[in-house]
């Protein structure tokens, strides 16, 4: 049996599959579970205090880093790593007073936490490579316009349904862009980063 620590830097380690995080031990699952909530939460406020001018609405931002982060960790994490992001934009929504309704900003962190899961999902089904240090520039940037587009087509769609904010295409437009500068930025930074510490382990 593996130790807590043996497991810990499997589930960390970039070689490794997300799949292996439902084979865990209950703390480690845990263990993911709240680092990834603690993350994103400290990203999205981070996010909120740097680019404050570049939000259109709430939830649509031109550049929103926090869309990488969700992408990340699903890939990392897979379905713990959902759970992680669901539970971190239910506190953001207790912790900052939105101007839309209970109703809406419910679903809305249903949709966060479930669009880069439903594309990661897909895209393991269309062959991608199950570890980040596997993706190719080319398919990492296939995920990431995949997600960007997902995400913006229901968001989007749920607030010109709640009439939140009726211009669909406004909307859409501003999601998408700011979800897709945001996950490059976040992915290929991660990715730059581990092929610089595989190059100086000389793996």
């Amino acid at each position: 049996m593996q130790s807590a620590g043996a497991q810990t830097s499997e589930i960390f380690s970039p070689f490794r599959a997300a799949f292996l995080v439902k084979f865990m031990s209950f703390p480690i699952q845990l263990l993911c579970i709240l680092f990834t909530a603690a993350l994103y939460f400290g990203c999205f406020r981070l996010n909120n205090y740097a680019f404050q001018s570049f939000e259109l609405h709430a939830g649509a931002h031109w550049v929103f880093l926090p869309a990488g982060l969700r992408l990340l960790c699903t890939l990392v994490f897979g379905g713990v790593g959902a759970i992680g992001l669901w539970l971190a934009s239910l506190l953001i929504l207790a912790y900052d007073v939105s101007e839309m309704d209970l109703v809406t900003n419910l679903v809305s962190t249903i949709i966060s936490a479930g669009a880069p899961y439903l594309v990661y999902r897909l895209s393991l089904k269309a062959g991608m490579p199950d570890t980040l240090m596997r993706l190719t520039p080319n398919r990492l940037m296939q995920l990431s316009i995949a997600y960007a587009f997902a995400n913006a087509v229901m968001h989007s769609a749920w607030y010109a349904l709640r009439d939140f904010h009726p211009d669909y295409i406004g909307g859409f437009v501003t999601l998408f862009v700011g979800d897709l500068i945001g996950t490059v930025i976040v992915l290929y930074a991660i990715k730059i980063l581990l092929a610089v510490v595989r190059r100086m382990r000389g793996i």
